[in-house]
């Protein structure tokens, strides 16, 4: 067995070998792509028309390039895990890709070896001869790039596929009749026969590969022991888990035993477990604390239901005499309200035959006193017993709801309910007798009355009869009169009663007595008639004179609306036209305002007659209210009428303001072009202001004819008949022209348009006094001049900053402009207030300065106390001259140089 086991096991263990090397063997070289790899690139699938046709070895292949049916030997190759799985004899088997294919005799531990042939349908690279598992298969050992060769090249061979040549690799081919014997089946050569071509393996490894053969038997056989003994551990478990599972099921039905079968259940359960004790082996004591347990638990639950079902019996008891004790508390309730209805009821029946006999005795002639007292003492009783009846009926429904849940007071719940009825319909009776009773003692009271009145009326007939004839003479009745009606009667009427009533005894002195009260009465209403129109006649002559008065008022009012009407015409144009001159539009409001005037005057009076009519209603009480109702129209006219006059006064006050700024702006024109001329004539004449103003009147200050003088003789300037007296009034107001004026009038001012230097003198390498940054403004004193050296122009100023003075250049050489005129106007960005003052606290409000509004610069900035910026300025829009806040002292912006 030597040979064939050894070549067995070594193809066994290279087998091995190679499923878990990845890139190189254990102790070898490295395997390289290929080995254990897919072939890189090579596809996995069988060309079309080229399938492998297994065929029996030594059997010609038709059509396969020129191959025999010979057998191939492998030996060789330094990798010894390759050299394991590929070398042996191969046989023909088939062909792919036109040319034979060969697989290895005998199965290499179920490893299938093939050689084959791939064309360059995968690209060059791939094209050749392959040792693999597959035909075409991503698992490669080794390749040769002899394309050209029919059959497997002898050597040439690469290990791995993409390595080095290995030149000990090499192939032997042997005919179908060969010298030699044929091979053994398999692929087994008998001892001592060596294949031609083959290399024998060294002693050493034989037997080193003997002996792993037998280690990995031993191994075997070890584990089919375990495989045994675990077998039979499992087997043993079973047992124990199926006894284990009997006891379980006895203690499942403990735990739900009740006291009729516990003992039994518990029986069967000790039972269980001595029978299956011995079978569960390892789970007994687990089981034995489980069932331990589990009746612990069910005594616990038997106790506790044992427990239950005698205090279910205790209450049970309890409840049984406790029904026995409502139920003779209901008999009790029932005897006692059956008592008390009936007693009830009994009384209810007196005090109704009491009230029947009062009723039935009123008509049996008694005395009303009697039948007075009789009801009062009936009435009373039938409250009483009334009362009494409620509280009884109240009693009983109060003392029933306290049984209401027993089960015998259902039993007579509908005899209470007609007790309760039944007293309920004695107190209904006794209520309509109460009200019989209420009206008959009324009825006897008011006769009782009538009777007392009569016989008063016959104690007074008696009284006023003086004669005591027994009836009243004419004398008697008129002196009655006077005494008790205290009417005089006429001898007209006096007549008619007596000639009516005639004689007048005791029973026709009561007629008497009403006739003689009618009379009166008719007496008096034709008085209160008379007196009623007379004041009916004074208030309607007082109404007149109210309306009077109010129709003054509204003759006012006319004469206001038609002023009204006018003004309105007037200030229309002054709205809509923006043409006008300024002088025409102040006319125009003027005339606008003197008819408003005229309509506000009537409507004053108006309102001065309204007034009087109002007092002489609030203070007459008939009258009060009738101004108003009289004089609606009248109110509301004149409130329309003050409404026409506050528009037309807001129009002529937009008329007056826009005027304003018309007449501003013309006069500031006509300003520009004079400081415009006076300041051409005075670079002309290259002398300052103060030089210049010093030439005019030998600087004292200029009158107005002077000053008119002085502005004809500018040249350049054209001035209308009245412009030169404006412009002295603009500048000087009511004073002359002092030199300061004349100052304020021709004053530039530049703002920094590129950073420069300011110089001591006119020349530009004079001594620097400091840098000029963008934005600052500087107010021209003398200039501009032009500088020799240069040639450039220069000004001489005064910072507005901080005050320096010196000489800076307006344009360089080139054209780059350092200074441009302005800078002493603002633009308002955050409406905000024009003050009389620096100080933002102290100072009076002017106007309000809105967004937009241009600002002249007349004093740079200054802080007041409150260290808030602020400048003095002229509003461009109307001349109005105050100081305004440039910037709050939380940063808010109000003005910006524009």
């Amino acid at each position: 067995r030597g040979s064939s086991t050894v070549l067995q096991a070594q193809t066994r263990m290279a087998w091995q070998q190679q499923a878990m090397m990845k890139g190189g063997g254990k102790g070898g070289p490295a395997m390289g792509k290929g080995y254990g790899q897919p072939q890189g690139g090579k596809p996995s699938f069988q060309p079309k028309g080229q399938v492998v046709q297994p065929r029996p070895a030594g059997v010609m292949m038709g059509g396969g390039g020129g191959a025999s049916s010979s057998s191939i030997t492998v030996s060789g190759c330094q990798n010894l895990t390759v050299s394991n799985i590929i070398k042996g004899t191969y046989s023909a088997n088939g062909a792919n890709h036109g040319k034979t294919v060969y697989k290895k005799d005998g199965q290499a531990g179920g490893v299938t070896v093939l050689i084959y042939y791939w064309d360059e349908r995968d690209g060059p690279s791939f094209s050749g001869w392959w040792f693999g598992p597959k035909v075409g298969g991503d698992q490669v050992w080794a390749y040769n790039g002899n394309k050209a060769a029919p059959a497997p090249p002898p050597n040439g061979w690469k290990v791995p596929w993409d390595g080095q040549i290995d030149n000990t690799l090499s192939l032997t081919t042997a005919g179908a009749a060969g010298k030699g014997a044929a091979p053994a089946p398999g692929g087994i050569r008998p001892p001592g026969m060596v294949q031609p071509g083959a290399v024998r393996p060294p002693p050493g490894m034989i037997q080193k590969q003997a002996e792993q053969a037998k280690q990995r038997e031993e191994e075997q056989q070890k584990r089919q022991a375990e495989l045994k003994a675990k077998r039979e551990q499992e087997e043993n478990r079973r047992k124990e888990q199926a006894a284990a599972l009997a006891v379980r099921k006895a203690i499942q039905k403990v735990r739900t035993a009740n006291p009729d079968n516990y003992d039994e259940l518990r029986a069967q359960l000790e039972e269980a477990q001595a029978s299956n004790l011995e079978a569960m082996g390892s789970q007994a004591e687990k089981v034995s604390q489980e069932a331990t347990t589990a009746l612990e638990q069910a005594q616990k639950r038997i106790d506790e239901v044992n427990e239950k079902r005698v205090q279910e019996e205790q209450n049970k008891l309890e409840a049984e005499k406790k029904k026995k004790e409502l139920e003779e508390k209901v008999d009790a309730f029932v005897t006692e309200a059956k008592n008390e209805a009936t007693a009830m009821l009994e009384k209810v029946k007196l005090a109704e035959e009491g009230a029947q006999k009062l009723e039935e005795g009123s008509s049996n002639g008694s005395t009303p006193d009697a039948m007075v007292a009789e009801a009062e003492s009936a009435e009373t009783l039938i409250n009483e017993t009334m009362e009494s009846a409620k509280s009884a009926r109240l009693s009983i429904i109060e003392k029933q709801k306290e049984l209401a849940d027993a089960e015998s007071f259902r039993k007579v719940k509908r005899e209470i309910l007609e007790l309760t009825s039944k007293l309920a319909g004695g107190v209904r009776s006794l209520d309509r007798f109460s009200s019989v009773i209420k009206t008959t003692r009324e009825k006897a009271a008011k006769k009782s009355a009538a009777l007392a009145k009569l016989e008063e009326k016959k104690a007074e007939f008696k009284k006023y009869d003086l004669d005591k004839d027994g009836k009243l003479s004419r004398k008697e009745v008129v002196a009655y009169c006077k005494a008790i009606i205290q009417f005089e009667l006429g001898v007209e009427t006096l007549d008619t009663i007596m000639k009516s009533l005639e004689p007048i005894t005791a029973e026709k002195f009561r007629p008497m007595h009403q006739k003689v009260c009618i009379a009166k009465s008719e007496v008096l209403e034709e008085r209160k008639r008379q007196e009623e129109e007379a004041k009916r006649k004074v208030i309607e002559e007082q109404k007149q004179a109210i309306k009077a008065i109010l129709e003054e008022a509204s003759k006012l009012q006319a004469s206001a609306e038609e002023s009204a009407v006018e003004a309105e015409t007037k200030a229309r144009p002054l709205i809509k036209d923006s043409d006008k001159p300024a002088g025409e539009i102040q006319e125009a409001a003027t005339e606008a305002e003197n008819l408003m005037k005229k309509s506000e005057e009537a409507l004053d009076e108006s309102a001065a007659k309204l007034k009087q009519a109002k007092e002489e209603c609030e203070a007459n009480e008939d009258l009060k209210g009738f101004d108003q109702e009289a004089g609606r129209g009248v109110i509301q006219k004149e409130t329309r009428i003050r409404s026409r006059l506050s528009k037309v006064a807001a129009g002529v006050k937009m008329a007056r303001e826009k005027a304003t700024r018309k007449a501003f702006a013309e006069i500031d024109q006509k300003r520009t072009a004079a400081a415009t001329a006076i300041r051409t004539k005075m670079t002309e004449d290259s002398k300052t202001g103060e030089q210049f103003f010093d030439g005019i009147n030998g600087g004292s200050a200029l009158s107005k004819e002077k000053f008119a003088e002085f502005l004809k003789g500018l040249p350049g300037l054209e001035l209308k008949e009245d412009d030169a007296d404006k412009l002295f009034e603009n500048i000087a107001g009511d004073a002359d022209v002092s030199k300061e004026r004349f100052l304020e009038l021709v004053r530039v001012y530049y703002k920094c348009v590129k950073a420069t230097v300011m110089s001591e003198d006119i020349s530009i390498k004079s001594k620097t006094m400091r840098r000029l940054e963008l934005g600052e403004v500087l107010e021209a004193l003398e200039g501009p001049s032009k500088e020799e050296a240069s040639g450039v122009d220069r000004v001489r100023c005064q910072s507005t900053q901080d005050d320096t003075i010196g000489w800076v250049t307006l344009a360089g050489n080139q054209g780059t402009a350092f200074l441009e005129p302005g800078g002493n106007f603002y633009q308002c960005v955050k409406e905000t207030l024009l003050t009389d003052g620096l100080s933002v606290q102290d100072s009076k409000t002017i106007r309000r300065i809105t967004k937009g509004e241009v600002i002249e610069v007349l004093e740079f900035q200054k802080k007041d106390a409150s260290d808030v910026k602020r400048i003095k300025g002229q509003a461009k829009l109307d001349g109005a001259c105050g100081w305004i806040t440039l910037q709050s002292n939380q940063g808010t912006a109000f003005l910006e140089p524009c």
